[in-house]
């Protein structure tokens, strides 16, 4: 018998990312921010599942990246996922490196822009093209995993019921509210942070765990139209 969806949900009260740079945007160009938010909406079926996967319903950590879901059934434990996903960190830092060989002003650029240091549009979109590549290669791995299609058709299943994302517009800053599905993944979870991992593992796991914010609905929607308008 298919699982059914959990009701239970969690709330989240937090900062939109980059708050500070699309509220000014949207206030020097004169474009309302409702619309802003009215044609992000389209982006927060997507959004929604990451951030479940991301900090509810976590198959292998107690709070993980949201790549978590691409490795089901691929991965026999979380020390093994965690292998996988600093990965695929390193790949896309190797793929910066070759991109950009001697531009090292560029690459610490993208590497404040993780954490929100740095706040151009133009680095912030590189964020995101790299993040939907990245998604792009491992949607193979739902393909060829029974268990990961399962999983992210139960994780799709829980965010058609979440309510839409609700902003509280501030000076210079915008909050935000949304909810995630709460039900847990059975089996062992494990703890990860920078300080529990090896050095040379630090800026692969800052890369898995800060690239999910570039596909923030308002964050997406930010960076198409600022993209229209150089």
């Amino acid at each position: 018998m298919p699982t059914q969806p959990s009701k239970q949900m969690l709330t989240i009260d937090s900062r939109v990312p980059f708050a500070d740079a699309i509220a000014a945007w949207h206030q020097i160009h004169g474009i309302p921010l409702g619309t802003l938010i009215h044609d992000s909406r389209r982006y927060e079926p997507a959004y929604l599942a990451w951030e479940t996967v991301r900090r509810a319903r976590n198959p292998f950590f107690r709070q993980g990246t949201g790549f978590e879901g691409y490795f089901v059934g691929h991965c026999r434990s979380p020390e093994e996922a965690l292998e996988r996903i600093l990965g695929t960190s390193k790949d896309i830092l190797a793929s910066i490196a070759r991109y950009h060989p001697h531009d090292y002003a560029h690459r610490s650029r993208l590497m404040k822009a993780l954490t929100e240091e740095h706040t151009d549009p133009r680095v912030m979109a590189e964020w995101s093209a790299i993040l939907g590549a990245t998604l792009a290669r491992l949607r193979a791995n739902v393909r060829r995993s029974p268990q990961a299609e399962t999983f992210q058709g139960h994780t799709y299943k829980i965010v058609s019921q979440l309510p839409s994302m609700v902003y509280v517009p501030q000076h210079y800053q915008i909050e935000q509210i949304y909810r995630i599905g709460s039900d847990d993944v059975p089996g062992p979870k494990l703890d990860v942070s920078l300080n529990s991992l090896k050095p040379s593992d630090q800026d692969a796991w800052l890369v898995a765990a800060f690239i999910g914010k570039f596909g923030h609905p308002l964050v997406r929607e930010f960076l198409r139209l600022a993209s229209e308008r150089r």
